[in-house]
């Protein structure tokens, strides 16, 4: 496994633990209040809270699982199709038309 795949790999992870503590402490929150509740300013916050835990369980799963495909995007390492060339040779070829 390479460097920049390894690191995604395990920013995902970090998410997926991160959101699930978050939400086990959310659930624990719910039930310190007791019968008495949150108030709805309380509740606007665990709300936010629980969308901000949920968001990263997702980005979490997804760079976990595409670690390799997502590191290679983010390095710019990706190679050029087969059959096809690269944006800059057609780029240079464009221009090399123009100017003959």
């Amino acid at each position: 496994m390479k460097t920049p795949t390894l690191i995604v790999r395990l920013v995902g992870l970090y998410l997926l633990a991160s959101g699930t503590i978050g939400m086990m402490q959310i659930g624990q929150i719910e039930s310190l209040a007791g019968p008495v509740g949150v108030s709805t300013q309380q509740q606007s916050i665990v709300s936010h809270m629980q969308i901000y835990c949920v968001f990263g369980l997702i980005v979490g799963l997804v760079a976990t699982v595409f670690a390799g495909p997502l590191a290679r995007m983010l390095t710019f390492d990706s190679e050029p199709r087969e059959g096809g060339s690269d944006l800059a040779d057609q780029l240079l070829k464009q221009k090399n038309e123009k100017s003959a």
